[in-house]
């Protein structure tokens, strides 16, 4: 197990649950103030490489914020299905995540087209069971879209914790449009003959390769463990 330092950064007074409109306000401030912050760890010796920004939901977004208010883009940055709504309208990229933001951008999509957003705004993105809504997500719609936009964090904490490499296919036309199957199975029992020319393991977060690059459409077949599966 490796080790990390974590800062968290408590941006609850500046939401109001359930006003979704007002955090959104919001981010821009809490990029402003996080920037600072950054800009420290970095003029007392922290490396850029050795820095990531995790962000979810409306948390990646102010991910890719924070490079407005530094005089170095970050290097790394990883979007947990970041927000749509609101969001995805904008033509400027200035007040949303970019591909201009970091070095290396990774995106994991779990409820694209829903509360998460359909572009692809990273150097690599991931659709995960097909990115949109999860299989392990139970009850109405909406519950399910919830859960589904959760739980692109146990994905990535999992993974980071046990290192594990998941099978996976490119699909170029992204999550929503996706050219071959909707979703690889989740019970790992995929065809051979089907897939045997494009298959193979990938990882995701601060395990792959920087140099990464693509949306790729991964079987993750657990979230056993993970509480926004009873959401």
């Amino acid at each position: 197990m490796r080790d990390f330092n974590v800062i968290t950064v408590d941006w609850r007074p500046l939401t109001r649950y359930p006003c979704y409109l007002h955090s959104l306000i919001n981010t821009r401030l809490t990029a402003q103030c996080t920037a600072q912050v950054y800009s420290f760890l970095t003029h007392y010796g922290a490396t850029r490489e050795k820095i990531t920004c995790v962000g979810h939901s409306l948390g990646a977004h102010i991910c890719g914020m924070i490079s407005n208010h530094l005089t170095k883009k970050q290097y790394r940055i990883i979007g947990l299905d970041p927000a749509r709504p609101l969001i995805e309208r904008k033509k400027s990229n200035r007040f949303r995540l970019s591909i201009d933001d970091a070095t290396v951008i990774q995106v994991l999509h779990t409820n694209a087209g829903f509360l998460g957003q359909e572009d692809n705004t990273g150097h690599l993105n991931y659709c995960i069971n097909g990115g949109r809504v999860q299989p392990f997500c139970k009850g109405n719609p909406i519950r399910r879209s919830r859960c589904s936009h959760f739980l692109s964090i146990c994905y990535l904490a999992t993974a980071t914790m046990k290192h594990t490499k998941f099978m996976g296919v490119p699909c170029p036309n992204g999550c929503v449009n996706l050219s071959g199957p909707k979703r690889l199975p989740v019970n790992g029992r995929i065809n051979p003959f089907e897939f045997v020319s494009l298959l193979r393991d990938y990882k995701i977060g601060n395990d792959a390769p920087d140099d990464a690059r693509g949306c790729i459409c991964i079987d993750v077949p657990y979230a056993k463990h993970c509480p926004f599966t009873d959401a």
